[in-house]
């Protein structure tokens, strides 16, 4: 039993018995499941052993098959309200979600065809959606429709787990994905809840823009069974091209070939000038200032040309370097140096000699199979998008894919607004403050910020200290600041609320479940996602609400509203947040990470 929900006076328990006789259910049918037919929905396939990481794997792996549980996914629609506690709230509205195959049909035909990939299903959910952005505009420039799993794992569950079984589908990481880094963990810690792909992002919104089908809806237009998706997320190359009706053909863009050593993957390079065989003065100082890696800051540039040119303007720098053989790109900085969080909020340049230069549409662009597919895993080490832009419009796209395209769905977005609520009367109507504290395994590989947790909450509140004389300054000037992105709007809350006083009650997201730690978090004035949460909200949600991962992505929503941020530089949940509160128009100066 996981203890981010605390024991609570039996008024409050009882609303709770139903999960209680659940979990006796589930555990009931879980045994028959595994005792009486278990062996008929899994079989022995190869691993495909040029996409799936390390560490070590077996030569097999069994892959789960079951289709996922169809469970609806209405939420009622959060009216929408002119004040809250002074604070002006807008609607959650949910889109029209009425896509049969017919309509995804005529939505595919606006397209050339397909683009997949092999999805990393063993990933955090975080990692999963960067990869899905990065798809997402790979498939939108090569005018293609983006084939999503149709699933994700959650990892963890907020109750025994077999009570998280009588809802989702629960299955063996190790089993399902082929990766062997949980094998030595305690059993039920192997565990993990196939999540369909509608309760973590809002598809219909989503399509409004982009044209996205999930794999199994390919499947089923192509007359195969939906049942054969493979369950650790990899095209499989003969069973999603066996038999089909109408055929679908295959073209496979290698792992090798997309950015390797020596080369910059670009979207394209049409319209660009091809000035490689320019060798001008600066080219080789830059060559040797960009030593191994892929390209130069504009900063960089800048320093290394001293002497050169006299007071020049961007565009005129950009011209001297087309002289010397290079081509300035566009792309975004990472959040403190590192690319990790794959925010989109901070848009720079950089350049890179045109010679290494390779554009998707250009090596791409003309494929004529029905199904074009990216092998193998581009997530790590890369800018937002696995690749940069060649023109600030090209990355505008992306931003906005990004920050307004690519949102929770309704009920997250509901509950989150509630919880905030909830929050602003916790501080007297008053803005409020967040933070991130990711423990877990972060203390276990020793990435957390502190590992003793008294150290870690002191950090915070010094953060937080900092944050309340920030939202001080704004609330006395009167002055906002926005974030360098397209369509950008400006939170006025920011600057109609009273500011935090001093002692008021702060609200932290964490992965730690040590009874003890969170019991001293508590008593020195924090506040939790199981102190807000009411037994009310988590019937309204649905049963996801029970899996750490979509708990996670209501507190990423929660996150987002509040009038101070503070989280870690390395946390994929950190980042996500970050992009939510660029699109709500968070004053930047509210946002810190160490």
């Amino acid at each position: 039993m996981n203890t981010l929900f605390p024991s609570r006076p039996s008024a409050r328990r009882n609303p709770f018995l139903f999960l209680g006789i659940a979990g006796v259910t589930a555990f009931t049918l879980h045994v028959l499941f595994v005792t009486t037919g278990a062996h008929e929905a899994v079989r022995e396939v190869p691993v495909l052993k040029e996409w799936i990481p390390p560490p070590p794997r077996p030569k097999t792996t069994k892959l789960v098959f079951e289709s996922c549980p169809d469970f609806p996914l209405d939420a009622p629609a959060l009216t929408a309200t002119s004040r809250t506690h002074g604070a002006l709230v807008p609607s959650v509205e949910k889109e029209d979600d009425n896509w049969d195959i017919e309509r995804v049909k005529k939505m595919v035909a606006t397209t050339k065809g397909f683009y997949a990939r092999d999805y990393s299903l063993g990933l955090g959910w975080n990692n999963v959606r960067y990869i899905i952005e990065a798809s997402l505009i790979h498939a939108h420039t090569l005018n293609r429709t983006l084939v999503l799993p149709s699933f994700v794992y959650a990892r963890a569950c907020e109750w025994d787990i077999h009570v998280c079984a009588a809802f989702a589908h629960m299955v063996n990481r190790g089993d399902a994905i082929g990766w062997a880094e949980w094998r030595d963990l305690p059993i039920e810690q192997q565990m993990g809840w196939r999540i369909p792909m509608e309760n973590m992002i809002d598809l219909p919104h989503l399509r409004k823009t982009y044209s996205v089908v999930l794999i199994r809806e390919y499947l089923e237009m192509h007359g195969l069974e939906p049942g054969i998706e493979w369950s650790n997320g990899a095209w499989h190359d003969k069973d999603y091209h066996r038999n089909t009706k109408p055929e679908s053909t295959l073209a496979v863009i290698p792992n090798k070939d997309y950015d390797p050593s020596g080369v910059v993957r670009v979207d394209t390079l049409k319209g660009i000038r091809d000035v490689s065989k320019n060798q001008g003065p600066l080219h080789q100082r830059l060559l040797e200032t960009l030593g191994d890696e892929q390209a130069l800051d504009w900063e960089t540039v800048k320093k290394v040309s001293e002497g050169l040119w006299k007071s020049l303007s961007d565009d005129e720098i950009t011209t001297e370097l087309e002289k010397n053989g290079w081509t300035t790109l566009y792309t975004y900085e990472g959040a403190n140096g590192l690319d990790l969080m794959k925010s989109v909020i901070v848009p720079t340049r950089q350049v890179a000699p045109y010679s290494r230069l390779k554009g998707l549409v250009d090596d791409y662009g003309d494929s004529s199979e029905t199904v074009l597919v990216l092998r193998g895993e581009t997530h790590l080490r890369r800018k937002p998008g696995a690749l940069r832009f060649t023109t600030p419009t090209a990355r505008d796209s992306f931003t906005r894919a990004v920050l307004y395209s690519m949102r929770p769905p309704a009920n997250v977005r509901k509950l989150a607004q509630v919880l905030h609520d909830r929050m602003m009367q916790r501080v007297g109507g008053r803005m409020w403050m967040a933070a991130h504290m990711r423990r877990g395994d972060f203390v276990r590989l020793g990435w957390a910020m502190e590992a003793k947790i008294e150290d870690h909450l002191a950090r915070v509140k010094d953060r937080l200290d900092k944050g309340r004389q920030v939202l001080q300054t704004i609330s006395t000037t009167k002055e906002l600041q926005k974030y360098d992105v397209p369509d950008s709007r400006t939170d006025i809350n920011q600057v109609r609320l009273e500011p935090p006083r001093s002692g008021d009650k702060f609200y932290i997201a964490t992965d730690e479940r040590d009874p003890k730690a969170l019991k001293y978090l508590r008593d020195h004035g924090a506040i939790l996602i199981s102190d807000l949460l009411e037994p009310a909200d988590m019937r309204e949600f649905d049963w996801g609400i029970m899996l750490t991962d979509v708990l996670a992505l209501v507190e990423q929503s929660l996150m987002s509203k509040a009038y101070f941020f503070y989280a870690h530089a390395l946390s994929s949940v950190a980042g996500g947040a970050l992009n939510l509160r660029a699109a709500r128009g968070v004053d930047p100066r509210a946002t810190v990470f160490d």
